[in-house]
């Protein structure tokens, strides 16, 4: 993708001493805290920048850190391979407690955790293991880890061959027999599914009994893939497990291929809950301000998103400070609930759609904060580079040219590292389930490189990155407390994706009645 020469000045604002990222071990604990000598370097801040300086980038980075370790706590309670702040979990619940908490010490009001219903299972995995074998060499695969809903061995331990099979084109198939054997692909680029939907399929109608995709990012995380939709087990490897098993397959005698050896321990647990957890600040008018951020994650999930939750705290510390006269609109933050395993993104976000007409009638701006500060990485483990990952933004879209105006100027103004233009609508991440009916803002990154992964640590989130977004947003949030209401709300549209369409999502998971009673047993 190709930048606006200023776009580079504005990325050089952002430049954080070098460091060198030290290579970790997939099941190894990850550290958490700073290097040495990587105290980020800030750029000037113009006079118009003046208010916002009391943004701390290193107190919310602690943030970041702290919630890392409530995803260390659960691994350390007997979840050493499924870990995270997953929802529904006892992460999840010391997750929201401690955002309670923060609220509690900023001094928001009407703090309180809103219980949501799962309506359907979800999958959480106990156990695995992956033995590969090649005559008298064995390894253990640390970097393993199954797709989200992957089918389970049954009790049983797979004893497969496994073969190669390059990109999985119909060219890697054609002449080869996988029937009732492993399969390794190469996943190119790097992605949060296991591979494309069509590589997977292809893998099966040939007869593969498991699936494996290695990435080529480099060093050899753990990497949580969203649901393949595979009727065998599939899992993803890191780099160098991957390239392990393709070399052993490359050096084995052709009456003697490697074999590995497959078991996997999980299930669908029903009846879970998890909690939207709400904080307001009150306003000279009824009119809203929305600010939210997903709670939950893999692994560390520093970035993914921890970075965001940080800078919703950030924005409600410098607000909190503010008298009222100087908010002319109720501030409301919500840390919502799953995001990554709750498919289509969440109950208690479809909850809050289902409840637009109650709850967003008055509603100048809603904010998602979503993993605005990843620093971009050389690939591998070369480490990373002195800057952060340019974001993907939108705010309003066309038919809101006043709100794109006020986004990007900000944005520039704090040297935010922006693509040269915004996203088409919908926009990425949660933002997109309520852009059809609210002017809204977001600027992510969409780092493949490490989301999702072990490597996810807070050393991959940059302070400097998370000061620079947080101020830009409370720019924007300034700027559109100086508009009015009718020049900031949508016109009336219909759901694009209404719940009980085929794409909607009480198709998918039934409960009709929980559109048509907020109160009810799915939802409440």
């Amino acid at each position: 993708m190709k930048f606006a020469p200023v776009f580079v000045g504005l990325i050089a604002s952002l430049l954080l001493c070098s460091r060198q990222a030290t290579a970790q071990e997939a099941s190894g604990s990850q550290s958490v805290g700073l290097p040495s000598g990587t105290e980020p370097l800030r750029g000037s801040v113009s006079a118009a920048g003046q208010p916002y300086r009391s943004i701390d980038g290193r107190r919310m980075w602690q943030y970041v850190v702290e919630q890392a370790q409530i995803a260390e706590q659960y691994r350390s309670n007997g979840h050493a391979q499924f870990w995270g702040r997953i929802v529904g979990t006892s992460g999840d619940v010391a997750d929201a407690q401690w955002l309670l908490t923060q609220y509690r010490r900023i001094g928001l009001t009407d703090i309180r955790l809103q219980t949501v219903k799962f309506f359907a299972p979800q999958w959480s995995a106990r156990s695995w293991s992956i033995t590969l074998t090649a005559g008298a060499k064995t390894a253990q695969l640390a970097s393993a880890q199954p797709s989200y809903g992957s089918p389970t061995t049954d009790g049983k331990e797979l004893d497969l061959e496994i073969v190669y099979a390059g990109l999985g084109s119909a060219a890697d198939f054609a002449g080869r027999d996988v029937r009732g054997k492993a399969v390794l692909l190469v996943k190119a680029p790097a992605s949060y599914q296991i591979g494309a939907a069509e590589v997977l399929k292809r893998a099966e109608d040939h007869g593969a009994a498991a699936i494996f995709s290695m990435d080529m990012r480099g060093g050899d995380y753990n990497s949580q893939a969203y649901r393949a939709y595979t009727s065998v087990p599939s899992f993803d490897l890191g780099t160098e497990d991957g390239e392990q098993v393709r070399a052993m397959i490359g050096d084995a005698p052709a009456n003697e291929p490697p074999r590995v050896k497959i078991r996997l321990d999980a299930s669908w647990v029903p009846n879970q809950k998890t909690y939207l957890v709400w904080g307001s600040l009150p306003g000279e008018t009824d009119e809203t301000i929305y600010v939210i951020a997903h709670r939950d994650g893999w692994f560390d999930a520093a970035g993914d998103n921890a970075s965001g939750v940080a800078s919703m705290l950030g924005l409600a510390e410098y607000y909190a400070r503010l008298p009222m006269s100087q908010r002319r609109r109720t501030m409301i933050f919500i840390g919502t609930d799953g995001h990554h395993n709750v498919k289509p993104g969440g109950f208690g976000r479809e909850w809050l759609v289902a409840n637009r007409g109650k709850l967003f009638s008055k509603t100048a701006l809603m904010i998602n904060d979503e993993h605005p500060s990843e620093l971009l990485t050389h690939g591998g483990n070369a480490g990373w580079t002195t800057t952060t990952i340019p974001l993907e933004w939108y705010a309003g879209g066309a038919s809101r040219p006043q709100l794109e105006r006020i986004a990007r100027a900000a944005f520039h103004q704090f040297a935010v590292p922006i693509w040269a233009e915004p996203s088409a609508r919908p926009p990425a991440g949660d933002l997109g389930r309520f852009d059809w009916f609210l002017p809204g803002v977001v600027a992510q990154s969409n780092d493949f490189a490490y989301m999702h992964t072990t490597a996810d640590t807070p050393d991959n989130v940059s302070a400097a990155g998370l000061e620079a977004v947080t101020r830009a947003y409370a720019k924007i949030i300034d700027e559109v407390n100086r508009l009015p209401l009718t020049d900031l709300q949508r016109p009336a549209a219909a759901d694009p994706n209404p719940p009980d369409s085929p794409q909607g999502y009480l198709s998918l998971v039934g409960c009709a009645a929980w559109v048509r009673d907020s109160s009810s047993d799915c939802a409440h």
